[in-house]
């Protein structure tokens, strides 16, 4: 597991958009932001859970290939207003092992807890 904050310079393949308030019913949302971000061309990415924090911004995490082997997990926190990244952290998977998301919670402490598995052969 780890603790939020963290910074990285690192990419996903994800699109996040912002939406303001909860539209009446039947009316459509109104999108404030989008974000696209990609791992690199060929490479395989994905965003597969999200979270808000207190304040409402964005966390996503998922996995992203880089130009090493093996799939690393990735968490980035997006700001609500604005959409740009506040932090973003990479965890590699290292020796062309592969890393799965399991799930993410808030303590109570409002620290961001982050569960996986470490796939492949290890030691």
């Amino acid at each position: 597991m780890m603790r939020a904050p963290f910074a990285a310079n690192v990419l996903l393949l994800l699109a996040v958009v912002g939406i303001a308030g909860v539209p009446p019913a039947g009316a459509d949302p109104v999108f404030q932001w989008q974000d696209l971000h990609d791992g690199g061309a060929l490479q395989n990415d994905a965003g597969t859970a999200a979270l808000a924090d207190a304040a409402g911004n964005a966390v996503i995490a998922g996995t992203s290939t880089d130009s090493e082997a093996g799939i690393d997990l990735l968490v980035r926190k997006l700001d609500r207003e604005t959409g740009d990244t506040l932090w973003t952290r990479r965890v590699p998977a290292g020796d062309g092992n592969d890393m799965a998301l399991g799930n993410m919670v808030w303590d109570g402490a409002g620290d961001l807890l982050i569960g996986g598995t470490r796939l492949g052969c290890v030691g």
